[in-house]
């Protein structure tokens, strides 16, 4: 199967992608069981032990959990949350990032876009596990989750919330606890939920703050709340949970920035990303992306890396698609490549959390925990890749996935035998 950023690229861009075949079928599970998948953006997979998260560690202890999940590369918020719900990696299925260029559409995605969010163009290249449930006859319910707001190849869930970053936490539960009060012939049986205050936080104040401790608890008294809402209703014993982060976090700070402008001419580069990960495209008639990284490299302080596309390290598995920018700048943990323009105004609030470095850095690792009927009980795990979620998804649905780069070592894993 091929992927590509366009139609009009497919043929001459486009490479073998290494997809898996489906993973195999668990045993059919209950039709009137719920799956809800919930994300706590930026919950670093230590936060469990380090902050008072009651709730999520008794929902560890009764099911299953992983010592720490390993996100795709970029580690940022839009490309890993597509990977979890389609088991595709970013080159694969085309949100390479949080902002990104498009050079057939001549145009940039952006998280908070809301144009980005609501055109298919953009996420047409995954299909995420609403849209495979919704095709084989499962109702799905999304409160938030980047895609959801869209028609993925001519299909969309049956229920969706547009984003609203200004909506407590205890505000998205209930209004995911009213779509379940449904008729039971009506209720959807696979939903989203996310909640974004710990990334926030994280940000703002740094992994380790007491405002980030905060909002971990914060967090975890919302899934409490989802929790009693559940049974409440007479559905907490037949709902299955995934909880899920898309990535951790580190600290960083205005002076651990290199500057874009003291390593090329600005005026000869398109600028597509900045931060923990930098990329950059020669303009045209300019210089030649080799040409551009070789200058680049010259100047390059022991802090960034720099590589061509086509040679960024093979497990990042960030080379096979044109949204991605030609010359990639990587930072170490920690450091930022950043711009000169407005900086003396922007250097006074630059965060102090930050994420995007290599997936593999144990500060970027993120959270996973399951609990429910379809689970094992108190059985802890090394560490999984994400990729493997989407795979675990179908299985508890009783559905059959798209062709995607997961197998089925978590089914096996986390699914009661």
């Amino acid at each position: 199967m091929r992927f590509a950023a366009c139609l009009g690229l497919l043929i001459a861009l486009a490479g073998l992608s290494s997809c898996q075949q489906p993973a195999a079928a668990h045993r059919a599970r209950p039709q009137d069981e719920l799956l809800i998948l919930v994300s706590i953006d930026g919950f670093r997979w230590d936060y469990l032990d380090r902050y008072d998260v009651p709730t999520l560690r008794q929902l560890a202890r009764e099911g299953v959990h992983a010592q720490r999940m390993t996100p795709c590369f970029p580690s940022k918020t839009f490309p890993n949350h597509y990977t979890l719900v389609t088991g595709l990696r970013p080159e694969s299925h085309g949100i390479v990032s949080n902002w990104f260029w498009d050079p057939a559409y001549a145009e940039t995605f952006g998280m908070s876009k809301p144009d980005s969010n609501a055109e298919s163009r953009w996420w047409d290249e995954g299909e995420p596990v609403w849209i495979t449930a919704e095709k084989q006859g499962v109702r799905s319910a999304c409160y938030f989750w980047p895609g959801s707001e869209t028609e993925i190849r001519g299909v969309r869930p049956t229920l969706f919330q547009k984003f609203n970053g200004r909506l407590r936490s205890d505000a998205r539960v209930d209004g995911l606890l009213a779509w379940l009060d449904r008729p039971a012939a009506q209720r959807p049986r696979f939903c989203t939920l996310y909640f974004d205050l710990v990334d926030h936080a994280g940000h703002t104040f740094g992994p380790e703050s007491p405002e980030t401790a905060a909002a971990a608890h914060e967090a975890d008294a919302a899934i409490a709340r989802l929790l009693a809402g559940l049974a409440a209703r007479g559905l907490r014993e037949k709902t299955n949970l995934v909880i899920v982060s898309d990535h951790g976090m580190s600290e960083c700070g205005p002076d651990r920035v290199v500057f874009i402008e003291d390593l090329m001419d600005p005026t000869k580069v398109r600028v597509e990303s900045t931060g923990p990960n930098g990329g950059v495209r020669p303009l045209p008639g300019t210089v030649t992306a080799a040409a551009l990284a070789a200058s680049i490299r010259a100047k390059a302080p022991p802090q960034l890396h720099v590589y061509l596309r086509e040679e960024m390290p093979e497990r990042f598995h960030y080379r096979r698609n044109p949204r991605i920018p030609d010359v990639m700048l990587v930072m170490d943990d920690h450091w930022s490549i950043e711009s000169k323009v407005g900086w003396p105004s922007r250097r006074a609030t630059y965060v102090k959390g930050s994420h995007g470095w290599d997936p593999a850095l144990p500060n970027m690792g993120a959270l996973f925990l399951a609990q429910g009927p379809a689970f094992r009980r108190g059985h802890e795990f090394a560490d999984v890749e994400n990729i493997h979620v989407y795979n675990l998804l179908c299985a508890v649905l009783g559905i059959t996935p798209a062709r995607n780069e997961g197998d089925d070592r978590l089914v096996r894993e986390a699914l009661a035998p």
